[in-house]
Formats: C-alpha cells, sequence, structure tokens
C-alpha cells in the first residue's frame, strides 16, 4: 500500500515469501516465453519423472484436440495443427536444439512460442517437473495452454497486425489473449474428462495459482514494452476465456481491456516494496474504509477496531483473523496471524480481508442479513469495490504495485475473505468463484454488488 504522508518511513521490505515467486514476463527474442523466476527455484538439476516429461506432451495434444474443434466453430476456419512440439531436454548436453533460439541454454526454465517457425517448446528437466511440484499437472497445463493460445493469435493474423501497429497490440494485450485463450482450453478440458489430465474445481485453482505465478515483477506499467499483466490481469483474462469462450478472447483490444499494473509512486514505496507495516496498514485501512462504505448507507457509523464483547467466540475465530460482530458494531483482529500472513502474503492480504469485514457491517448496517451465501458473494463484490478505488489515487491511501496479486492471491488461497459473520462461506465454492466475485467489485463498482 501507498501511505499517508503521515505514516512514518520504513526500511526496506522482503520480497514477498510466496511459495511460488513472481515470475519474469516474456522476452522480446521469442514472443509469448514464460521466464523462470529470478531467485526463484526453476527447478533446474531435478530429474523430471517419465510422467512429467509425457504430461507436457499429453497437455499440449490434448489442447490442440480442443482447438481442431474451437478454432472452426468461432472464428470458422479449420485448425492447422503446430508444426513443431518439442520437450527439450536442458539437462542433457546431447539435445538438440530448438527452433528460434541461439544456444540451449536460453530454454532453460522456459516455455515459448516461436511464430517464425511455428513451434512450442518447453524445458521438461526444469519447467515442468517445477510445476508439477508446485501446483500439479494443472500448472503444466495452463502454461502450454498459454502457449499454444499465441499459435492461435498467429493463425488470426495478430503478428502481421502487431507488426503494422505495435501501438495498438502492444506485448499485454497479446499475453491477455493468450491467458484468456488458456481460460477456454481449460474450461474444454473440464467437461471432456481427459483421463491423466482431471481438471476438477481444486485443479481449476491451481492452474490460476500458476498464472499468478507469472505476473509482472513489481513495477512494470501496462505500456512498458514487454509486460505481461499482474496477477489480477492475468487471472481476469483467464476467467473471460474460461466463461465466455474463444471469441471472447479475439475480441479484446485496448478499449474493452482494462489493465491495472502501476509504477511505484514513490521512492518510499518502492524501497519497501510496496508494503506497510501491519500496524500501519490496520490503521490507514480503518480510516479509508470506514470513510468509503460510510458512503454506502445513509448514517452508518463505522465499526470500532477492539475486542467484541457480545459475539460468540467460536463464530468469531471460524471467521479468520479479521472478524465482525454485528452485536457490538465491532471488527476484531488476530494480530498474531495476521502477521504471519503479512509476512508471507504482502499487506494487502490483510487489507482484502478487513474490506470484506467492513462490507459484511455495511450490509448489518443497512438491515441486511450478514449470514449466508448472498452476504458472503455481497462482501467479497464490496470489497472489490472498495478496492477498486485504491488502483489511482484519489486520496493520500491508495495500492501499490502488488497489492492485488496479493488480494488474489488470498482469495485463491483461503476462504476468510468470503465467511459471513457465522463464520460459513457458501458450500462448494473455491477460489475461481472468490476471485470472479471480487472481481465484478473490481470492475463493476458498488452497484452492481448491491443490485439484487
Amino acid at each position: 500500500m501507498r501511505s499517508p504522508a503521515r505514516l512514518r518511513p520504513v526500511t526496506a521490505a522482503a520480497a514477498l515469501a510466496l511459495a511460488f515467486t513472481a515470475v519474469a514476463g516474456c522476452t522480446q527474442v521469442v514472443p509469448g516465453r514464460a521466464v523462470a523466476a529470478a531467485g526463484g527455484t526453476s527447478g533446474v538439476g531435478q530429474t523430471p519423472t517419465q510422467e512429467e516429461i509425457e504430461l507436457g506432451t499429453a497437455a499440449v495434444r490434448a489442447v490442440q484436440e480442443i482447438w481442431r474443434d474451437e478454432f472452426p466453430r468461432s472464428f470458422d476456419e479449420p485448425w492447422r495443427d503446430i508444426a513443431i512440439t518439442v520437450p527439450v531436454h536442458t539437462d542433457d548436453p546431447r539435445t538438440d536444439q530448438p527452433p528460434c533460439v541461439r544456444n540451449i541454454s536460453e530454454v532453460v526454465g522456459q516455455a515459448f512460442y516461436c511464430p517464425s517457425a511455428d513451434a512450442i517448446a518447453w524445458d521438461a528437466d526444469g519447467l515442468l517437473p517445477d510445476l508439477s511440484e508446485r501446483f500439479g499437472q494443472a500448472g503444466v497445463t495452463v502454461v502450454l495452454a498459454h502457449e499454444i493460445g499465441h499459435a492461435v493469435q498467429s493463425r488470426l493474423g495478430l503478428d502481421e497486425l502487431q507488426a503494422r501497429s505495435p501501438a495498438q497490440y502492444p506485448t499485454i494485450l497479446l499475453e491477455a489473449q493468450a491467458d484468456c485463450y488458456a481460460g477456454m482450453a481449460v474450461a474444454q478440458l473440464r467437461e471432456r474428462s481427459i483421463p491423466g489430465l482431471p481438471m476438477g474445481q481444486v485443479e481449476l485453482d491451481d492452474a490460476m495459482l500458476a498464472l499468478v505465478g507469472f505476473r509482472d515483477p513489481l513495477g512494470v506499467a501496462p505500456d512498458d514494452e514487454g509486460a505481461h499483466g499482474n496477477a489480477f490481469d492475468r487471472v481476469s483474462a483467464f476467467q473471460d476465456g474460461f466463461v465466455e469462450g474463444a471469441v471472447r478472447c479475439a475480441e479484446m483490444t485496448l478499449d474493452n481491456r482494462q489493465f491495472t499494473q502501476r509504477r511505484f509512486g514513490s521512492a518510499a514505496d518502492l524501497a519497501r516494496g510496496g508494503n506497510l507495516p501491519l500496524t500501519d496498514l490496520i490503521d490507514a485501512v480503518e480510516t479509508d474504509a470506514g470513510e468509503w462504505f460510510g458512503s454506502l448507507v445513509p448514517g452508518f457509523v463505522p465499526p470500532t477496531i477492539g475486542e467484541p464483547l457480545s459475539c460468540d467466540t467460536d463464530d468469531l475465530e471460524a471467521q479468520g483473523p479479521t472478524r465482525f460482530c454485528p452485536d457490538d458494531d465491532t471488527i476484531s483482529i488476530d494480530r498474531q496471524e495476521l502477521a504471519v500472513l503479512h509476512e508471507q502474503l504482502g499487506d494487502y492480504a490483510t487489507g482484502t480481508l478487513l474490506a470484506s469485514r467492513y462490507a459484511l457491517a455495511a450490509l448489518d448496517a443497512a438491515g441486511e442479513p450478514t449470514t449466508g451465501t448472498p452476504a458472503s458473494e455481497t462482501a467479497l463484490c464490496l470489497a472489490g469495490a472498495y478496492t477498486s478505488r485504491l488502483i489511482d489515487p484519489v486520496g493520500d491511501f491508495s495500492l501499490s504495485p502488488g497489492d492485488l496479486d496479493e488480494a488474489i492471491t488470498v482469495l485463491l488461497t483461503d476462504s476468510w475473505a468470503a465467511r459471513d459473520t457465522d463464520g460459513e462461506s457458501p458450500p462448494d465454492e473455491y477460489g475461481f468463484e472468490r476471485v470472479a466475485q471480487f472481481r465484478s467489485g473490481v470492475l463493476e463498482g458498488s452497484t452492481a454488488c448491491l443490485a439484487s
């Protein structure tokens, strides 16, 4: 978070301790390339199992089979199979060099599509074992489906369009389209139930977490050359393709696509990695969220942050590290648990959970239920609507680069933000749905949340 000037300066914060490190985007040499994280674990040096080697080939085969049906249905043209699909054994010095690279070392930790050779290649010895270990087969599948998405673009003439009008087709737009096409492919995999490539609800969330791992480094802006998108942008594009299909992906333009990542607004924010200390974050949200949610409900009095006296302790603890007690209009905080979350994911993971509790307080003030699925979903949506106003500064308090990534991560990895005042979250709801409801608020505002 970018803090009000009144907050004290802090020393530089450590990098986010995510289990999946942020990954740099595609290079300009080979469009569509996914590159291993700087300082992260690329998996190089591990010995891939035969199952992991075959998984990449199986995923490419399955996604191409999907496109043989989908491409003519969506674009009224036959699908042309990709000319070269090759797993590259980067640990074997005898490995033949794949197309479009000068040296085999350029493939380490990477997957890419090369339009000039109509080739997809991937590191079978480093990247695939790493993806498989962290995200299961869904991580492997979504990365390769993304690269096949670039092949789809090539078949639709995007290479020529970008060459003629690079400003209209920047890298970030092409990457969003490829994420969108990957979402369509994953949706089809769910419907087809292909043996060896399960794509249930857990795998769907794993696929999205893999995309989070390939977000841009902090501070990259949408108009930077080679920008690919933050976690929010990439997951958003994936969800659009999953829900709406390939035509929706092809229709993406700079006119109808919002990109949310931003540069650092100050040297101080850069120095602390965009993270406020936990106490400062809580104080800032208490003031800012109290005012914003108060604007939604006439007569709303922001809840106080303190120890509740009237609510059942078990219900409160079941809400997670941030809890709203409607009986005495109090938000309570487990600072020890929040400190761990704050350290592991970043400050706006905490901010997202707090925003969802203020949303429940607003529902309570409006005389609406604070329990049940509608309350949970509205709270998620309103947390997104509140977050939207922080993307571009409207005051001293605003998002820093990485904050939306932190929000997406906490929504994918835990149901806390969706829990009602009884500590219950909607049954059979996973991260995909939580992110979708949060996105609705971010993109459409509070009106969409309160429409029902």
